[in-house]
Parts: structure tokens; C-alpha cells; sequence
């Protein structure tokens, strides 16, 4: 073969080397830079934690059948514990949870010369959850039945019902890891009507609160 007619053909075959290496590198180029998956995070299962936060409460109440001029609205801190099982469809996810929290914090008003004294120390819930996932985050609603007490006192004197009411709120919570979750949370809780007598002077009270709380959860895996 003369130098002439061998000249093309190492050309063409040189183009074509250069040709395959550029589309390898290309395709090792795309498949560095391709993003990875998103995780999705999966919040099926039972779970456990630990809330803690403020509450606003009020109580609007009559004595003797005369409203208490201004209500009682006493602002404290609340804590509890809570536990839950839910289960995810795609990015729903829905389940029940109950909780049982303490309160602190109260109001004094003075009435008709005597000191009184109202006050909610505790109250538990059991809700329904409902929430929409994007990725490893929560976005839920929550409602359901709530139990707590209410008690007055004055004079020496005290009275305290056990109510059952009801509570709706709102929430988010996102993984922090496999097990562990972190949320913040809504509720607004209404106990409804407590009557009695306070040293033979009959008093009605009704009380709805506002709560606002941060937890952290354990996901049973």
C-alpha cells in the first residue's frame, strides 16, 4: 500500500477514536453531574416522643350568676408525652395519636373582696392525623377528643371538674434521621362548661386554651 492511498485511512481512523473517546467522555460527564433521587422519608409506624411548650388559657366565668368583670387568662409553660401509629400512601399519611400534658400557671382576680384563683393542671388528647409528605417533611391537621381539668379556689375554698371537650390544630415535622422526627405544633383545646359552688356561692366557668409546642419523636423501625 502506498504512502498516498495509507494516509486516509489512518485519518478515518484516528476521527473515529477521537469521535468514541469524546462521547465517552460526555457520557461519564452526565453520569457524574446526574442529581441523585430524592430520599423519600417513609413516617409509617408507631412512634413515641416528648413535647414541651407555652399555653394561654382563659376562663371566662360567673359568680352568683354575675360575670366576673374580664376573664382569667393565665399564660404557663406545658410539657407531656405522646405516643401514635400511622401509616403513608404515596405522600399520605394518617393515623391516631394521644398525648397527656401538664400545666402550669394561673390567675388570681379579686371578687367581691375575696381572692380567686383559676386554673387548668393537666389535660390528654386523642386525635386523628392527617398529613401530606414531600420528602422528609410533614405537613399535617389534627383533631379529636380532649380531657382535662378546671378548678377555682378562693377563700380556702377550692372546686375542680374533670372535662371533656374536644381540640383541632395544625402541625409540621421533619427526619432528622432514620428514627428520630422533630415538629412543631397548634392547638386549640375547648373544655366547656364547669359548674359549682364555691363556698355556697354557685359559679360557672368556661375554658378554651391555646397551645403551642415543639416535640421530639422515636420511629419504631
Amino acid at each position: 500500500m502506498s504512502i498516498r492511498s495509507f494516509a486516509p485511512a489512518v485519518l478515518l481512523t484516528a476521527s473515529m477514536a477521537v469521535a468514541g473517546a469524546s462521547v465517552a467522555a460526555r457520557a461519564q460527564a452526565a453520569e457524574a453531574f446526574t442529581p441523585a433521587a430524592p430520599v423519600v422519608y417513609d413516617f409509617s409506624g408507631p412512634y413515641a416522643g416528648l413535647s414541651a411548650g407555652a399555653s394561654w388559657q382563659t376562663f371566662d366565668a360567673a359568680f352568683g350568676f354575675v360575670p366576673t368583670p374580664g376573664a382569667f387568662d393565665a399564660t404557663g409553660f406545658t410539657g407531656g408525652i405522646f405516643a401514635g401509629i400511622q401509616a403513608q400512601s404515596d405522600r399520605f399519611v394518617y393515623g391516631a395519636e394521644a398525648d397527656v400534658n401538664f400545666n402550669t400557671g394561673d390567675e388570681t382576680r379579686v371578687i367581691a373582696g375575696v381572692p380567686v384563683t383559676a386554673e387548668n393542671d393537666w389535660f390528654a388528647t386523642l386525635r386523628g392525623r392527617v398529613g401530606y409528605a414531600a420528602g422528609n417533611v410533614l405537613l399535617y391537621g389534627t383533631g379529636g377528643l380532649a380531657v382535662g381539668n378546671v378548678a377555682v379556689s378562693g377563700a380556702g375554698l377550692s372546686a375542680s371538674d374533670t372535662r371533656v371537650g374536644w381540640t383541632l390544630g395544625a402541625g409540621l415535622e421533619a427526619a432528622l434521621t432514620n428514627n428520630f422526627t422533630l415538629r412543631g405544633e397548634y392547638l386549640y383545646t375547648d373544655l366547656g362548661k364547669t359548674d359549682g359552688t364555691l363556698g355556697g356561692v354557685p359559679f360557672a366557668s368556661e375554658f378554651d386554651s391555646h397551645t403551642v409546642r415543639a416535640g421530639i419523636t422515636y420511629q419504631f423501625r
